[in-house]
């Protein structure tokens, strides 16, 4: 079930810019996690120059006006070592289809319970999740 939402600078990111960033955290979600392909929810917002605000640089990164600020919400019950496999896999694949660098994709992961999320007509589909370990057969749900 992830949830993406792509925040990028108005005027940087065309149509066909913005479809293959979308493309891109897709595929890096299925490689990663190992969600089926029609788990697809992505927002895309793309913000005025007066609402996008960020440092030129921290850390050591440096950044430019083709940053994308990435939000990806899921099913808390993954593993350490799935989530940073999942912040490289989403990093290779979008600052590839973005042509940008790699400082460019800040991603933030936010986990929540499955009882959380309703995927439609107020039930928790995913609630059971929350009670158990996150195994191979659960980390595909969600």
């Amino acid at each position: 079930m992830p949830l993406a939402k792509l925040h990028v600078l108005e005027g940087q990111y065309d149509e066909a810019r913005l479809d293959k960033v979308s493309s891109a955290i897709q595929d890096a979600l299925i490689s990663a996690l190992g969600i089926p392909p029609e788990d697809f929810f992505q927002i895309i917002h793309i913000l005025p120059k007066g609402q996008f605000r960020h440092t030129p640089s921290f850390l050591g990164l440096n950044y430019s006006d083709g940053l994308i600020v990435l939000e990806i919400t899921f099913i808390s019950g993954r593993p350490k070592e799935k989530r940073l496999g999942l912040l490289k896999a989403l990093n290779d694949a979008v600052v590839s289809a973005a042509r940008i660098s790699p400082d460019d994709l800040l991603i933030t992961l936010y986990e929540t319970p499955g009882e959380n999320i309703s995927f439609g007509r107020g039930l928790a589909q995913r609630a059971h999740i929350a009670d158990q370990k996150a195994t191979p057969a659960h980390a595909a749900e969600g």
